[in-house]
């Protein structure tokens, strides 16, 4: 399959699929959309360095993560890099910024064979653009799998992690359990937040919608959030957030408003990025095994880079909780 014979099926001349392939403007989208569908129908790979035989490796495989500011990834990228060395891959690493144009521009390089196989951390694309991808080519998700997608993956049990962590809150006695979560990671924040009410089910507490927060995983967004919820007419006596960042934020309004951070309030957070060892309190947290999402993430796409048609894998693995200063103080 060649670009004439693209051309020929769509009826159009060579050149106009080879603006649809270079993104031409001037073509229209009636057009354009023909020309995908037929490129896309018969597993045409436009290389824009080359052609490649469909056999050929280029021994280099892609990780996408949604940006470089959150040292969560940094730990996960390490065990990638350990597990594909052995293997003989060279790591491309890259920052979509949670855009779609960007996401698809890389994409682009799993499809004209510039890379093996795709690792990806978070995706724009629907459950079924990516059960189509991960059905043509060697690619596979960690941490954040779409929803309802055909695709392997390595995971925790997010849902898990906060219904344990809210319920050893409640045993020791706390009513009021504050939950800051975040507001574009479906995956985790989803399962996240069933677990935590479901904590509160079990042991009879009313859910309160004013003790549930959706923001931005920054800083300063932890810190308003635990303003306006002190002001609440019953303050939270626990916060629990989806990051440590948003912890931290947290427990600088508290420690500022004069409050005894792990005897008063308890503030947990998630991740266990360095930091959370080094902030004063030190920050009680729920741990994820970086370093293993990494080496896992990259075993599983390695399967189908050396068979596309090896089963699909759901992998869950062990979390822990960590309880230092913020929450034993």
């Amino acid at each position: 399959m060649n670009i004439i014979d693209i051309s020929k099926l769509c009826g159009v001349s060579t050149a106009t699929v080879s603006r649809v392939i270079n993104k031409d403007p001037r073509v229209s989208k009636e057009t354009r959309q023909k020309v995908l569908k037929v490129i896309d129908e018969n597993d045409y790979i436009p290389n824009k360095s080359g052609r490649y035989l469909r056999t050929s490796r280029s021994n280099k495989i892609l990780v996408m993560i949604p940006t470089f500011l959150n040292q969560f990834y940094s730990v996960i990228v390490e065990g990638i890099e350990y597990q594909a060395d052995k293997k003989g891959y060279q790591v491309v690493v890259v920052m979509t910024m949670l855009q779609k144009r960007l996401e698809e521009k890389y994409i682009d390089m799993l499809k004209s064979k510039q890379v093996d196989g795709c690792i990806n951390f978070f995706s724009t694309f629907s459950s079924d653009e990516i059960s189509s991808l991960a059905n043509r080519y060697p690619y596979v998700q960690g941490c954040e799998p779409t929803i309802g997608a055909k695709v392997s993956s390595v995971v925790i049990d997010n849902r898990d992690a906060v219904f344990k962590a809210a319920s050893s809150f409640i045993q020791k006695g706390h009513k009021r359990i504050a939950y800051i979560s975040g507001n574009y990671y479906k995956f985790s924040e989803q399962s996240r937040e069933a677990g935590y009410k479901q904590a509160l089910e079990n042991e009879g507490i009313i859910f309160d919608p004013a003790l549930l927060a959706k923001t931005e995983y920054r800083f300063k967004d932890g810190y308003n959030i635990c303003e306006a919820m002190m002001q609440l007419p019953q303050a939270p006596t626990v916060f629990m957030t989806a990051s440590d960042p948003l912890a931290i934020g947290v427990t600088n309004f508290l420690i500022e408003k004069g409050y005894k951070v792990g005897k008063e309030i308890m503030v947990i957070g998630f991740d266990n990025s360095d930091i959370s060892k080094f902030f004063i309190p030190k920050l009680s947290t729920i741990s994820q095994p970086r370093f293993e999402l990494g080496t896992t993430a990259f075993d599983l796409l390695n399967e189908k880079i050396e068979n596309i048609n090896s089963p699909v894998k759901k992998t869950i693995l062990p979390f822990k909780i960590i309880h230092r200063e913020s929450t034993i103080g």
